[in-house]
């Protein structure tokens, strides 16, 4: 992951539910948002997503309650709710800009760096 010093942005790290879809389809994926800004967000998920693509994200709820507890692994810690946090979107359409593989025993899942299109102020 990126070192918190080099971001531009305060990014909240509170695992939250979402789904994400392509724009010409109706099929729905789990994922779990690791960490998120005003700009963008990191999430995994067991799909790789290739660079430039366009999905939609919708917010589900916040992972550490047990709003995706069937969802993916949970990340440890909790850094609680800052003023980052408050910048999830309910909805929101952007770019993959990174994915990578995160190997596992039994599957692998994908750290997915996304770029909000149209961030709002």
């Amino acid at each position: 992951m990126i070192d918190q010093d080099r971001r531009k942005h305060p990014r909240c790290e509170k695992d939250t539910a979402v789904i994400y879809y392509f724009l010409n389809s109706f099929t729905q994926t789990d994922a779990v948002a690791r960490n998120y800004s005003r700009f963008g967000m990191y999430l995994e998920t067991y799909e790789s997503l290739e660079l430039g693509t366009i999905i939609a994200i919708r917010n589900v709820g916040y992972g550490g309650d047990g709003a995706s507890e069937n969802a993916l692994t949970s990340s440890s810690g909790d850094s609680g709710i800052t003023d980052a946090c408050q910048e999830l979107k309910t909805q929101v359409m952007g770019e993959v800009k990174r994915c990578v593989t995160i190997k596992e025993e039994t599957a692998s899942r994908y750290g997915i760096a996304v770029r909000y299109l149209s961030p709002a102020t």
